[in-house]
């Protein structure tokens, strides 16, 4: 087996099972067990064992419908953090399994931080889908992310020296959208939070950096749709003035986005306000009873 091979199957393998670990064990399980797939590593071979392919099948269809239930969506993947990186790491070494011990070492490491990096990718996006959190929405995700897996490994297995670039390509991709995962994760963890605040108490206003003006006026805000602020950059809103103030990079920036308009749409963990301006903006649910401008009408 030539380099190409081995490491368009490593990036394959790695890339699968972080968008879908059992569809990637089943994928390369069945390829073998029905002769479509040839000249792989002997280690490999335990994918086409009956009983892996029953569990792989098994967990693949639990995963599946899982991916359909757009609020327990997130669950899942906040457990598969853990193991979807682990099981691209074994892949990666059952891949490598005639390299040198060295060599499948690094090649563990690799795959198992691109599998990482991948489903932390993955994660970010359908939180983002939560925003309208319909059914078909993450069912039209789901299965998008389970088509992927199967042209991303079959691309790998027949045609290496096209998948390798496309590989890197999407490694490029990711690395990319870092910026991004972490406001995403940012969003998450106030939203929980401001969740569980205000079963306890309302308007904590000493949060409030001191580079906010008048920020005893000022709400926590995250920018939904708001021209000239990043999806989901978090700041501090005037609701009478329609300011919001933000750091991007470490420097301070600010937007009029118009005053607030009466009424607010009321979420689990967020409502959502929006400006005279059109402008949209996620408000963390502790500080809802500081928009005395508004009404809480649905």
């Amino acid at each position: 087996m030539d380099k190409w091979s081995i490491i368009s199957q490593v990036l394959g393998l790695a890339i699968g099972a972080g968008l879908n670990l059992y569809a990637a064990v089943l994928v390369t399980g069945l390829g073998l067990r029905y002769g479509l797939l040839s000249n792989l590593p002997g280690e490999l071979n335990l994918l086409a064992h009956p009983a892996v392919l029953i569990a792989a099948g098994v967990m693949y269809v639990a995963e599946f419908v899982a991916d359909k239930v757009p609020f327990f969506t997130p669950i899942w993947d906040a457990v598969h953090t853990f193991i979807r990186p682990i099981g691209g790491a074994l892949l990666a070494l059952g891949a490598t399994a005639d390299l040198d011990p060295v060599v499948r070492a690094i090649a563990m490491i690799v795959a198992g931080s691109l599998a990482l990096g991948t489903h932390s990718s993955k994660m970010g996006f359908r939180l983002m889908a939560h925003t309208a959190p319909e059914p078909t929405t993450h069912s039209a995700i789901s299965v998008a992310e389970d088509f992927g897996v199967v042209v991303l490994l079959a691309l790998a297995y027949e045609y290496p020296h096209i998948a390798v670039p496309v590989f890197l390509l999407i490694i490029v991709c990711i690395a990319m959208f870092v910026p991004l995962l972490l406001r995403i994760l940012r969003f998450l963890i106030a939203g929980l939070m401001g969740r569980v605040v205000s079963w306890f108490s309302t308007i904590p206003s000493d949060d409030v950096p001191e580079w906010v003006p008048d920020g005893k006026n000022a709400v926590r805000a995250f920018a939904r749709t708001a021209k000239g602020a990043p999806k989901l950059a978090s700041g501090w809103l005037h609701p009478a003035s329609g300011q919001f103030h933000f750091r991007r990079w470490g420097v301070k920036n600010l937007i009029d986005a118009g005053a607030v308009e009466p009424g607010v749409n009321w979420g689990l963990v967020y409502n959502v306000v929006r400006t005279e301006a059109g402008a949209t903006f996620y408000v963390t649910k502790e500080w809802c009873e500081a928009l005395t401008c508004v009404s809480p009408t649905s």
